[in-house]
Formats: C-alpha cells, sequence, structure tokens
C-alpha cells in the first residue's frame, strides 16, 4: 500500500487556516521611534551647525585677499598694505602721482578693488577672531614689510605669511 504524503499548510496561514497578520508590533515601533529620537537629539546639532564652514569659508577668504594684495602691488609697481583684525580686513593701496605711485604715501588712501568693482574687504563671522592684529605691506616685488614670518590664528585655524617672498600657506 502506498503512503501518502502528509498536507502542508501555505505559508502564512495558522492551524485554522486563517491568514496570519504579517507586520511590527506597538513595542517594535515605540523602541524603533525611541532610538531615532535619540539619535537626532544627539547627532541632530552637528548637522546644523556651521561654525566651522564658516571658519574655514573665513580662512580661505582671507588667505586669497593677501595673495591678491599681493599680486595688486606686483602688477600695478605700488605698495598694498592689509589691515587684519581681530574681527575683518581691509586693503588699501597708495595714491597715484603723474601716473606713478607716491612713494611719500603713508596714507594708503585707495580702496583696493576687484575687477567687478567692488572693495577687498571682510568681516569675521561670528564667534570667528583673527589674532594677531597686524598689517602687512607688499611692495612691488611682493615682498612684505614683516620682519619674520607671521602666524595668523583664525579660530582653529592658520595661516603663514612667509616674510622675505610674502607666500600665503595654510598648513
Amino acid at each position: 500500500m502506498r503512503r501518502r504524503p502528509a498536507l502542508r499548510r501555505p505559508h502564512g496561514t495558522g492551524r485554522g487556516g486563517h491568514d496570519r497578520a504579517h507586520g511590527y508590533t506597538v513595542v517594535e515601533l515605540v523602541l524603533v521611534i525611541a532610538i531615532i529620537a535619540i539619535l537626532g537629539a544627539l547627532v541632530g546639532p552637528r548637522f546644523f551647525d556651521n561654525a566651522a564652514f564658516d571658519e574655514r569659508a573665513y580662512a580661505d577668504e582671507l588667505a586669497s585677499s593677501l595673495r591678491y594684495a599681493q599680486k595688486v602691488a606686483v602688477a600695478s609697481g605700488c605698495r598694498v598694505r592689509a589691515d587684519i583684525a581681530a574681527g575683518g580686513y581691509s586693503l588699501s593701496q597708495q595714491s597715484p602721482v603723474a601716473g606713478h605711485c607716491d612713494p611719500a604715501d603713508a596714507g594708503f588712501p585707495i580702496a583696493v578693488r576687484l575687477s567687478t568693482g567692488d572693495v577687498m574687504n571682510g568681516s569675521a563671522p561670528a564667534g570667528v577672531v583673527t589674532a594677531p592684529a597686524i598689517t602687512v605691506i607688499y611692495d612691488a616685488l611682493g615682498r612684505t614689510n614683516l620682519a619674520a614670518n607671521q602666524v595668523l590664528t583664525i579660530g582653529s585655524r592658520t595661516l603663514a605669511i612667509q616674510a622675505d617672498s610674502g607666500l600665503v600657506t595654510s598648513p
């Protein structure tokens, strides 16, 4: 005599032939929501804090402006002064006399401008401080008036200015 194979129930049905409900329990849902809330409270503020980005952007802006000041001094043959303070910077140039720079001009009355006409100056973002406050003067050869290499601290970042060549680096 031949044996009949045992009957198998289709997947997902209970003993009575009724479908079992598939899904998550309330406890599982509450646990997942609690974990997401804890992660959001701990990690969320880091995603919305722009202080580190603002600091980096300002350090890059200041480095670019110092490099631009050097290039303007070399291209024009007139000395360019970069005044760097705790809360910002500005660039100015000697005044011309008869088509040449006035070497006696110690006031640097002309603001350095970009090709767009915008004045080259900037303000540090809130909470970002530059130290020390210095004045750097670039001559027609791109050299500075600094007696020694200078390191600027911008928040947690640094910029180095080489006295002899005027090279600006961010180590």
